[in-house]
């Protein structure tokens, strides 16, 4: 039998409106933008849009395809910028040395596409409250370059007199910094007189990365020139931005007299000491090269009990503790995506546990890669890819490199090898969904628009697949008439996607404090309709919705809505939406009766469909 079009029409969107299942998706169901690489603006920069990072939908985006096809034939540097605690940072100007810039959008996410290739581009992040800092980097042709930043905010900003110099302590138990008064010039050598502003970074090189840690976000890669002029890769024991600038912006430096500095010697927790007395060569940071330059040395001391290292700064910019590594080893590994096919033009970074230095390369063409560390010491890897357009990166388990001279340069048999690691754009989000009594609920679905969904164990515990790097509404689904839960919004961390090893993004799921409801009647074509879907979205979190409830027989309603919140409420979800009123439960009572309608509920405007 041959239905006529307009019948078909009418029974589509009557299913449509007559489900009775886990609506998803107000507008749309969530993201399923595949608009990742496309509409750049015509110069060299742009800046990724948060919808164009993080689908998760079936289909041209599949998570397990490495559809890098597309994104191969342009050469671009795609990243993202946080903080030292992990969180994005927004408006940071990301500029480089072969003149292409971009800016961080509110997910911390930037590209940069068009970009010129070169073996060492100087890659500046700039932003106010936040020290300065650059990344050296090798731009891939035709590869998606991925580079995930950290930056470290301002810890001592204050404006003194140029007359009256200042002696002042970065943070409490810090470095110590003197200013000599008159003793401070402009960029062409000129005498300046007047207000001046310092900002000091005393970096955090010894907490847990993610929980204060900044090595990530100091200066250049550890390379440096030494006092012979030979290449050395170096080991810290503490660094020291300081940044003075005139009454109208202008850059200012120290005149003839040198700073004198005071600074906390750093050791990680299973690292060695220096021994008091030991003379230390001081590092400044070049910019013009992006590599660190002996300059002078410093001296340990003993103060109150704690190690430091005294140092006259004949100039400022970022000055570095440090001790040339002199006994190599080497570390490789091959990365590839999830289906095993190799991942070239990854970002991998050896980070050292037992000693304080990075170490970076870049994976070729067979996925592989080799990292010059320190022997007998403990390292762990970072690599950063993008996979897709969708920028991630994955952290291996910590290694002891063994002793024995060891580098890349003498063939990677003599190298400790990580294996094949491979990766994913996908993080996990865990968590626990609880009822009012705190008590946990199991076989509830919980559900994030651009991941996964999970299921709760008997504890009520779950563990949620999203996105790395991005904004993730996490939401309890519940059956028509049943408690709502208040939606969670958070950025997702990396993090293995099946939690395990622990996962860093932690949602508690609990139920909405207070509720009120809000009643109506539903017409369709004339006539009152029973049986259709009622549904409620909490405005603050559109995607998916937080309550609902079926009409009765006679058409009428009586839905429950979150209270002291802005709610929307309609019938039919996603592309068949009917009609729909949206209102303040600020000052809303009342809730539905067994009847199905309460006195005091937020009467709606009848919702009239046409079909």
């Amino acid at each position: 039998m041959t239905i006529p079009g307009s019948m078909r029409r009418f029974l589509f969107l009557l299913l449509a409106l007559l489900v009775v299942g886990l609506g998803c998706g107000r507008s749309g169901g969530g993201r399923s933008d595949d608009d990742d690489d496309d509409d750049d603006d015509d110069d060299s920069s742009a800046t990724v849009d948060d919808d164009d990072v993080g689908d998760d939908d079936v289909g041209d985006d599949d998570v397990g395809d490495d559809d890098d096809d597309d994104a191969a034939s342009v050469t671009a540097l795609v990243g993202v910028v946080r903080d030292a605690l992990g969180s994005p940072v927004s408006g940071v100007a990301v500029s480089t040395s072969n003149s292409f810039s971009g800016t961080t959008d509110d997910d911390g996410l930037f590209s940069i596409t068009d970009i010129d290739p070169g073996d060492r581009i100087l890659v500046d992040f700039v932003k106010s409250g936040y020290a300065f800092t650059q990344t050296p980097f090798a731009v891939l042709e035709d590869v998606e370059n991925t580079l995930i930043q950290t930056l470290a905010m301002v810890d001592f900003s204050e404006t003194f007199s140029s007359s009256a110099g200042l002696d002042f302590t970065v943070e409490d138990g810090g470095p110590t910094v003197a200013l000599p008064a008159d003793n401070f010039v402009d960029a062409d050598g000129n005498i300046y007189s007047g207000d001046i502003t310092v900002e000091a970074t005393f970096y955090d090189l010894v907490s847990e990365i993610d929980e204060g840690n900044e090595i990530f976000a100091v200066p250049g890669d550890f390379t440096a020139v030494d006092g012979s002029g030979d290449d050395q890769v170096l080991e810290s024991f503490g660094m020291l931005q300081v940044n003075l600038s005139g009454a109208n912006g202008e850059e200012l430096e120290l005149g003839s007299s040198a700073s004198s500095i005071v600074l906390p010697v750093q050791v990680q927790d299973e690292g060695t000491a220096p021994a008091v007395g030991t003379t230390i060569p001081a590092w400044s940071y070049d910019e013009e090269t992006g590599k660190w330059v002996e300059q002078g040395s410093g001296t340990v001391v003993e103060i109150d009990g704690q190690l430091y290292w005294n140092f006259e700064a004949p100039h400022f910019s970022t000055w570095n503790c440090d001790q040339p590594i002199s006994t190599h080893g080497c570390l490789t590994g091959v990365v590839t995506d999830v289906q095993g096919a190799p991942k070239s033009g990854a970002t991998v970074r050896a980070v050292g546990i037992t000693y304080t230095s990075t170490t970076t390369a870049r994976t070729g063409q067979d996925g592989s890669f080799c990292l010059e560390v320190k022997n007998g010491e403990t390292v762990w890897a970072e690599i950063s890819y993008s996979i897709s357009g969708q920028t991630a990166t994955q952290r291996t388990d910590p290694v002891t490199i063994p002793g024995g001279q060891a580098s890349c340069s003498l063939g990677v048999q003599s190298c400790t090898d990580l294996g094949v690691i491979p990766v994913d754009i996908q993080t996990c989000v865990s968590g626990v969904v609880v009822d009012a009594s705190n008590s946990g609920i199991e076989g509830m679905q919980v559900v994030s628009p651009n991941g996964g969904v999970a299921t709760t164990a008997g504890d009520g515990s779950f563990c949620l697949t999203v996105p790395v790097f991005q904004s993730t509404d996490v939401f309890v689904l519940t059956e028509q008439d049943e408690a709502g839960y208040q939606p969670i919004r958070l950025y997702a961390q990396p993090g293995l996607p099946d939690c395990q090893g622990g996962c860093s993004n932690i949602a508690i799921m609990r139920p909405y404090t207070s509720a009120s409801c809000a009643s109506g009647d539903v017409v369709i074509n004339q006539t009152a309709a029973g049986n259709i879907l009622v549904e409620v979205y909490d405005n603050a979190y559109p995607d998916v919705r937080v309550y609902s409830t079926l009409t009765n027989s006679d058409g009428s309603y009586c839905a429950s809505v979150p209270g002291s919140t802005d709610v929307t409420v309609q019938v039919g979800s996603g592309d068949n939406v009917c009609d729909s009123a949206s209102f303040s439960t600020q000052n809303a009572g009342g809730e539905c009766g067994d009847a199905g309608q309460g006195g005091e509920c937020e009467s709606l405007p009848t919702f009239v469909c046409e079909l």
